[in-house]
Parts: structure tokens; sequence; C-alpha cells
């Protein structure tokens, strides 16, 4: 099951800002993204997911108030795809099927990477699966199609064994503040 992590609102209805299925309207600068649809990246673990959003502080020690975004709790929350048409970009046949090169998956011209995969959803994927630019031992999903079912948002905290287990990874630092 894939996962996301979102700036959570519990009272926020479906759809809405700080719900689980809210799509930021203005796209266009993500790898994948393509003109026209709101793509959604999920990431295939949770500690990954987490690492996504923490990636900024590399280096750095970061302590609760780092797990808040635009005033509201961080959270994580396991998503259910339905049967969706995916292009695994992982598996060696489907890059020579449909001739993508590797390195062409990996630039970080974003003009390339997008026309790969406006290029997919023409030939009729609804998402497509590479490794995360953090590891190759990460995977994401990118949606472009379909339903996605959303589980309950779990707010994260440092003590999180996600957010621990990322920090690792991460080279992150974490510490618990008493008081502000």
């Amino acid at each position: 099951m894939p996962w996301r992590v979102f700036p959570w609102d519990p009272a926020a209805k479906p759809g809405e800002p700080f719900s689980p299925s809210h799509i930021f309207p203005q796209q266009g600068s993500g790898r994948f993204d393509v003109a026209g649809k709101l793509v959604v990246y999920l990431a295939e673990t949770a500690v990954h997911a987490v690492a996504e959003k923490l990636q900024r502080f590399r280096g750095q020690k970061i302590d609760r108030k780092d797990l808040i975004e635009s005033g509201k709790t961080l959270a994580l929350v396991e998503c259910q795809l339905e049967q969706l048409k995916l292009a695994d970009l992982c598996d060696p046949a489907t890059l020579v099927k449909y001739d993508i090169k590797p390195d062409v998956l990996a630039s970080r011209d974003v003009a390339k990477t997008q026309g790969v995969a406006a290029a997919l959803h023409k030939e009729g994927f609804a998402a497509l699966r590479w490794w995360s630019a953090l590891s190759g031992d990460w995977h994401t999903i990118v949606v472009f199609e379909g339903t996605i079912e959303y589980g309950e948002p779990e707010p994260l905290a440092i003590g999180h064994t996600a957010v621990q287990d990322a920090s690792a990874a991460l080279g992150i630092q974490c510490s618990v503040l008493t008081r502000e």
C-alpha cells in the first residue's frame, strides 16, 4: 500500500485543503506532472513518505515544530489504489518497450521527465512507478488518473517510528522539546 504525508486538519472535509485527498491545484513543476492533470505523488513505504517531507532538514536537528506545515501537524495516511494501469519504470522491459532512457528519467530537467509522464499517460497509463531521488531503495507511485481511497490519518511526532527511521536515513537528528 502506498503512503502520503500532508498537513492535516481533522475538521477538513474530503478534497478540502488539509484533508488527505487534497491536491494542490497549482501543479506543474513536479518531476512527473502532466499538464491539465492533478497528479498525486505517493511513496511505497511510510518511511519514504516521511523522508520526502523531512529531506529539507538533512544534516540538521529537528524537533516537533518541524513536523508542522502551514500551521497544521503533518500526518501519515495509508492509501489504497484501485486497479490502475501502472508503468513500472523500474522494470527494464518497460523502459525498452516504450524507448525510455534511464538518464532521461533521472534528469533534473523537468521538461524531459514530464515529457515521459505525458507520453505514458497518452499510452493509457494511469500511473507510473520510479525510484526516489532520495534512495534507490524507495519507490514513488505517481497517479495521473484513478481513484485513491485514504485511510485514517496518523499525526506525526518525533517519536513516531517512521519519523525516526526517515531521520536516520537522511542524517537528521531528532530532539524532543519538553516545553516551548
